[in-house]
């Protein structure tokens, strides 16, 4: 399984972080993870959009949630069902919002491990034949950002 993880989400994420970083002028690995966030992130919009209708729908009938909850407070089984009626007709899924960040999550931790793992220099024998392999991996900070730091 973890095998399986690694081939469908980690190597991708960590060879485009490392071509991003080969490409970048100057070879600047914190632009390289901003670039590759920015990326995931938008193709991630999709999911991320149904989820927030689906809450946003979900907020809508809560009153009505409520109410139905009260009224049939000793009756759980009433409850359920009646909870179940006014789902189908308000045409709500609650678990909508939960399953597009299923989803996401295994990319999100494939896209930490592979920053990690890129910053570190380790895992690079995972790259791709055509990313090539960079002999450093420059962390230095630049002037601009020593004053930041201070």
């Amino acid at each position: 399984m973890l095998a399986l993880y690694h081939l469908i989400f980690y190597r991708p994420i960590l060879n485009a972080l490392i071509a991003l970083y080969n490409v970048i002028p100057g070879h600047d690995m914190g632009v390289a993870i901003i670039l590759l966030t920015i990326a995931v992130r938008l193709l991630l919009l999709p999911l991320t959009l149904q989820m927030l209708r689906s809450q946003r729908a979900m907020q809508t009938i809560q009153p009505k949630v409520k109410a139905i909850q009260e009224m049939y407070k000793s009756d759980k089984a009433r409850q359920s069902k009646e909870l179940m009626a006014l789902y189908s007709a308000e045409k709500v899924n609650p678990m909508a919002s939960c399953l597009p960040l299923l989803i996401q999550l295994p990319i999100f931790i494939a896209l930490y491990r592979a920053m990690i793992d890129g910053l570190k220099g380790q895992g690079l024998d995972s790259l791709y034949s055509f990313v090539s392999h960079p002999a450093t991996i420059s962390q230095q900070r630049t002037s601009s950002s020593r004053c930041l730091l201070v």
